[in-house]
C-alpha cells in the first residue's frame, strides 16, 4: 500500500525518475571525449589554451575549488559552463564550427563532476548533491492540483526541481507542476 501510494504521489507530479546509475567511469568515459573534443587546444602534446590542460598527467591540476572543474558543483565549474553556452556565444567550448560535445557527452560530464570528478580507475560512488543549509530534511511539497508528497530537495536543474523521496528515489519534478509556495520553496532552497 505505501509502495502504491508514493508511485501515485510521484505520477500526481509528473515526475521523471532520475537514474541511479553506476559511477561515471574517467579512464573509460570521460577522458575518452576530452582526447576527442577537447585536446586540439588543451593538451601538452598539442597546445595548452586558457591555462588548461587536460592530459592525464595534468588534468589533476585543474579539479579543486577555484579551478575549471569543481567536484561536485557544476555551476562552479568554467569547463562544463563553457562546453554548455549557446553556438553563437564567443566562449563556447569547443569554440564555434569544432566538435561540440553532443547531449549524452554532456551528461556524462555533468555526472562526473557532479559525483567528484574522480579520476581513479573505476570511478569513485556517486557522492550525494551537496545541500543547502536546511533542506537535507524531509519537506512537504504540493503539486499545482493539491497534492502532498514529503521529499527531500537536492537541486535546482533549469525548470525543474529533484526531489528525493525516502525508500522510491530521486524524482525530476517540473517547477511549473508545484503549487506556488512549493516553486518558492524550491527556490529559495537553491
Amino acid at each position: 500500500m505505501k509502495h502504491a501510494s508514493l508511485l501515485l504521489a510521484a505520477a500526481a507530479f509528473t515526475a521523471v525518475a532520475v537514474p541511479q546509475a553506476a559511477a561515471v567511469d574517467y579512464k573509460s568515459q570521460i577522458a575518452p571525449i576530452f582526447r576527442s573534443k577537447c585536446f586540439e587546444c588543451h593538451s601538452e602534446t598539442k597546445k595548452v589554451k586558457g591555462d588548461l590542460a587536460l592530459d592525464e598527467a595534468k588534468i589533476s591540476e585543474s579539479i579543486g575549488a577555484g579551478k575549471h572543474i569543481v567536484p561536485n558543483n557544476i555551476k562552479q565549474s568554467t569547463l562544463y559552463y563553457a562546453c554548455t553556452l549557446p553556438d553563437d556565444d564567443e566562449d563556447v567550448m569547443p569554440p564555434k564550427g569544432k566538435n561540440r560535445l553532443s547531449a549524452a557527452e554532456l551528461k556524462l560530464l555533468e555526472a562526473w563532476i557532479l559525483e567528484g570528478a574522480s579520476l581513479t580507475a573505476g570511478g569513485a560512488a556517486p557522492a550525494p548533491a551537496p545541500a543547502a543549509a536546511g533542506t537535507a530534511a524531509l519537506q512537504k511539497w504540493t503539486s499545482n492540483d493539491g497534492k502532498v508528497i514529503e521529499a527531500s530537495f537536492e537541486r535546482i536543474e533549469g525548470e525543474s526541481v529533484v526531489l528525493t523521496i525516502p525508500g522510491s528515489g530521486s524524482f525530476l519534478v517540473p517547477l511549473s507542476r508545484l503549487s506556488p509556495e512549493s516553486q518558492a520553496q524550491a527556490k529559495a532552497a537553491k
